[in-house]
């Protein structure tokens, strides 16, 4: 196994530790670090971006030619982390203890060393892993609330007041296809520059969002004797069909029968997850997607709802009005801010 320590005296030194140990270099922009892994460690790459509200997202999309071992110490900030295993799975351990927390897929773990003592993350060699955390100064975040810390419910009083840390928090939890959505979101966006920023920003804090709702339904024992982990996987695959196929989804039936359970079973999961039937997922997919098309004024109204199978344009905007509280046309003949700043600059 190749074991890297990684001395951390600021959460912006991670990228550049791992760029001194791997070998190689990193980029910067807008805050946003990445490092592309060189091909004798394996290939695949590593993004930090850190917030001031003292989150930072760390997302890992790798495949380490051998065992790996992060020893991640830090001197001054004493973080709590929120991992979550998109694809593969991961091992997490204390200081020179051999025991170790397996999560794996759509598991997340949340995770807080004790005072000078290393947090170990073990990711497999030959083998793809995709991995999201959120790391949290616990000192910093607590600046940002708007009410006392000792008026948080107490299962989230625990995991944020120990500033100094005291103690070492180890918490498994399991299935939130809600949480991979979000992480998908921003591995698929194409915003760049500073909404790009403002965008992972929020994203984040969606995912913190559902993080601690899962966290707190697992504590009181109520999600997972909803849901079997066969039926979740089902769904899952439901999810990815419906990304890659919106223009032409299927019937609900059709949708069942391709992973593998009934119908009723199908709906129930994506009430738990989404809080939503299966059409009302699909219809929400396809406006958002609609949204994003219609705001870069490259295609009409018709071809966008052409590209997204449905029938009918007065259909179609009459649910996008419904949603947004405006109409397709206008958001059509909405001119980038962008665009109308150079507009003005050529006029003057």
């Amino acid at each position: 196994m190749n074991t890297y320590h990684l001395e951390l005296n600021e959460v912006d030194d991670i990228i550049p530790e791992l760029a001194n140990h791997f070998g190689t270099i990193y980029t910067e922009n807008l805050g946003e670090f990445t490092l592309n892994l060189p091909e004798t460690i394996g290939e695949g790459e590593i993004k930090v971006i850190n917030f001031p509200n003292g989150i930072g997202l760390h997302t890992y999309h790798v495949s380490f030619k051998n065992d790996t071992q992060l020893r991640l110490s830090h001197l001054q900030v004493k973080p709590i982390r929120f991992i979550y295993c998109i694809e593969g799975n991961l091992g997490s351990s204390f200081g020179n203890n051999e025991e170790r927390d397996s999560v794996e897929e759509h598991e997340y773990l949340i995770a807080a060393p004790k005072e000078m003592e290393t947090h170990n993350l073990i990711i497999p060699g030959n083998e793809k892993v995709m991995l999201c955390y959120l790391e949290i100064d616990r000192s910093k975040f607590q600046k940002y609330f708007s009410f006392n810390l000792d008026e948080l419910e107490p299962i989230f009083y625990e995991l944020f007041s120990d500033e100094k840390a005291t103690t070492r928090i180890s918490e498994k939890s399991s299935f939130s296809l809600k949480t991979a959505e979000s992480i998908k979101d921003i591995r698929n966006t194409e915003i760049t520059g500073f909404p790009r920023v403002n965008f992972i920003g929020a994203k984040a804090l969606e995912i913190l969002s559902y993080m601690l709702s899962r966290f707190k339904k697992d504590d009181q024992n109520a999600q997972n004797k909803k849901l079997k982990e066969k039926d979740m996987k089902a769904i899952e695959k439901a999810v990815e069909h419906i990304d890659a196929n919106i223009a032409n989804t299927g019937t609900v039936n059709d949708l069942s029968k391709l992973v593998g359970v009934n119908t009723n079973k199908l709906q129930e999961g994506f009430q738990v997850i989404f809080g939503k039937t299966v059409n009302e997922y699909i219809r929400d997919i396809r406006l958002t997607k609609a949204l994003n098309v219609l705001s870069t004024g490259n295609k009409n109204v018709s071809e966008v709802v052409y590209e997204l199978g449905l029938s009918s344009r007065s259909y179609f905007s009459k649910i996008f009005k419904e949603k947004y509280g405006i109409s397709p046309r206008k958001v059509l003949s909405r001119k980038p801010i962008a665009q109308k700043v150079r507009e003005n600059k050529i006029d003057n």
